[in-house]
């Protein structure tokens, strides 16, 4: 079986930024199959459920914009670029009925909606949220940051890392309004939330991320409230990284900044590390999480009752894996600091993982987006 997908990176519009790969998963190869330029920074994209269009963002400070591609004869066609209101846009997400197009602009902690056609065209925006305060972390706390949006039983989850808290709006596809509910989901100071994962296995459940502490928290929802039922950390046994919430150990020879910059350091520096993705399996039965600074995938058990239990944890093939998606019974990395994508097979059952002699050279690669399959996403 085949697998395709997009790659999205940092990179300017004069160069390749948006690349589209295949993976043979008979043999366990990657191959290009297209690279296009256009765009700044393509860090997130989006493929509407028809595959007719491809979103991405262009994050940019102050302001970026979301970047509207046209599928055509399976290349891509740029047509327009939309203003987000809001700075350095990092993730997109779709109302279950594909109408409403969700924007997190991280650094200016607010969230953009664009109303969609009904062929996934956007028409314009319909609202923009702003949401203010700030964590215990002076240096990545300081201000809302918004990460991440995700639609989970008729409402809006949107992580803040910048605030600790899970926002939840009620959307109206109508007027594409977002409306408070008052059911928020505060979360543990300097957590830092990231990204969180649900899956229709685990109904009730939550499963976030903490960027700053590499905890993955479980959330339980009972009397129409979530609370945390698990937290556990996604690193390693023996790592020897900082977390970005001031945890840690000195160790290796470099130091990792926010940016995706790897700084020079001295013998005795410490590494830090940052938490990035956090994705299920196709049945649900595993989750995984992307450590930077420890440079690690990690693989969880999710047992009947919602809890997880650290199956392994294996190299990202790389440094900085920013991302990584689940195609079969494969994991395909995106390591942002050495420029290449990575090839990890797992056991469906055990968790257990083997990294690949597979390193494909991409520039600063960031996010990986599976391209729509019989109309369904991959």
């Amino acid at each position: 079986m085949f697998y395709d997908f997009y790659v999205g990176s940092y990179a300017l519009a004069d160069h390749e930024s948006i690349y589209r790969y295949q993976l043979n998963e008979e043999n366990g190869t990657l191959r290009r199959t297209e690279a296009i330029k256009g765009v700044d920074n393509p860090s997130w994209l989006l493929i509407h459920p028809n595959g007719k269009f491809l979103y991405s963002v262009e994050e940019l400070n102050p302001e970026g914009r979301v970047a509207v591609y046209r599928r055509e004869s399976d290349a891509l066609k740029y047509l327009f670029s939309l203003k987000t209101e809001g700075a350095d846009p990092c993730h997109l997400s779709l109302s279950p009925e594909a109408r409403l197009l969700f924007a997190a602009n991280y650094s200016s902690g607010s969230l953009s909606v664009f109303r969609l056609d009904s062929s996934g065209r956007p028409e314009g925006m319909t609202d923009h949220k702003q949401h203010v305060g700030r964590g215990i972390n002076p240096d990545r706390q300081e201000s809302p940051h918004v990460h991440f949006s995700q639609m989970i039983e008729g409402r809006l989850c949107v992580c803040d890392l910048g605030i600790d808290r899970i926002v939840v709006y009620e959307p109206d596809e109508k007027t594409g309004k977002l409306a408070k509910c008052g059911e928020d989901i505060c979360l543990l100071p300097g957590f830092g939330p990231r990204h969180l994962a649900a899956h229709e296995t685990h109904r009730n459940f939550l499963y976030v991320l903490g960027e700053l502490t590499g905890d993955v928290c479980v959330l339980q929802k009972a009397e129409g409230r979530y609370r945390m039922l698990q937290r556990v950390s996604s690193l390693p046994e023996n790592c020897t990284c900082r977390n970005a919430c001031g945890r840690g150990f000195a160790g290796k020879d470099i130091a990792v900044g926010d940016s995706g910059e790897r700084k020079a350091a001295g013998e005795n520096a410490v590494v830090e590390n940052t938490a990035a993705a956090i994705k299920f399996s196709k049945d649900g039965r595993l989750l995984f999480v992307s450590n930077r600074g420890a440079d690690t995938i990690t693989s969880f058990l999710v047992q009947a009752d919602g809890r997880i239990e650290k199956a392994a944890c294996v190299s990202s093939g790389g440094s900085g894996p920013r991302d990584f998606a689940v195609f079969g019974g494969y994991l395909v990395a995106a390591n942002q600091y050495s420029d290449n994508l990575a090839l990890i097979k797992f056991h469906g059952k055990s968790g257990e993982m083997e990294l690949l002699p597979v390193s494909e050279p991409v520039s600063k690669p960031v996010m990986i987006a599976g391209i729509p399959d019989n109309g369904k996403l991959l």
